[in-house]
């Protein structure tokens, strides 16, 4: 589908494989995190794939100041190959080069905020396990057996948040809530009030993974990867978002 060359054959196509099949797949991005700095103030994680419906390969890396849970500027770095595939088409080969083009734009940024593949991942729950709540976690936030912490619960809750471009194609949008308990100590971790257009048109969310530092001399931290389904050309795509802070 990568050599259509105007939207109107795309949609088209699109009409046309949707009245073929009663199912459709989007695309699910691959999540790779490229970690904590020793210090624990930044964190970084890449997403990327392959488009649905236009084939494009793209990658997308950001890089969060933690206890400020947003981007560090020029963050995030988003890279999308549409160049002709007249010459052919080996989507892994477009893919490798596109992340590799994507990494090396970000790689100053990466540098300075000194990310260093820090912390361990403490609970994880891809969108293709079924048996585990999606909404719930309880992680022991150390790689120590038996624990020496107290176990850290985590629950996301999805509500109705309308978005005006989404609901002009007939998508229902939602928005979530992020919670934690730690130490008898609960925190609101995130709330949304409106939906970021960074996002697209959201349907739903779910506790991916939970990733945690505890860097010498300073306050452990936490990332929480949350999965985030949207809505896609050929069905649900599934991207990533971090809420970043102190443990």
């Amino acid at each position: 589908m990568r050599g259509f060359g105007s939207l109107s054959l795309i949609l088209f196509a699109g009409a046309i494989l949707l009245a073929a099949s009663p199912a459709q797949a989007g695309d699910q991005a691959r999540l790779d995190v490229l970690g904590f700095s020793e210090d624990g103030r930044f964190f970084a994680f890449e997403q990327s794939g392959i488009q649905d419906g236009s084939g494009w390969p793209y990658s997308d890396i950001f890089v969060l100041d933690v206890l400020a849970d947003s981007w560090v500027r020029p963050s995030p770095f988003r890279h999308r190959d549409e160049s002709d595939d007249s010459q052919g088409y080996d989507p892994d080969a477009l893919l490798a080069q596109t992340r590799a083009d994507n990494r090396l734009a970000a790689q100053p940024l990466l540098d300075s905020t000194g990310i260093a593949g820090r912390g361990y991942t403490v609970g994880s729950n891809p969108v293709t396990e079924l048996s585990a709540d999606p909404y719930r976690m309880t992680v022991n936030p150390k790689p120590v057996v038996p624990p020496i912490d107290p176990p850290m619960q985590i629950e996301l809750t999805e509500f109705d948040l309308p978005e005006a471009t989404c609901q002009t194609y007939g998508v229902q949008t939602k928005g979530f809530r992020l919670t934690t308990v730690f130490g008898g100590e609960a925190r609101v971790r995130h709330l949304d009030e409106t939906l970021p257009s960074s996002r697209g048109c959201a349907i739903g969310y779910r506790i991916e993974r939970v990733i945690a530092h505890f860097p010498e001399g300073s306050p452990p931290v936490v990332a929480i990867i949350v999965h985030v389904s949207r809505h896609g050309f050929e069905g649900p795509d599934g991207r990533y978002m971090a809420i970043t802070g102190r443990l």
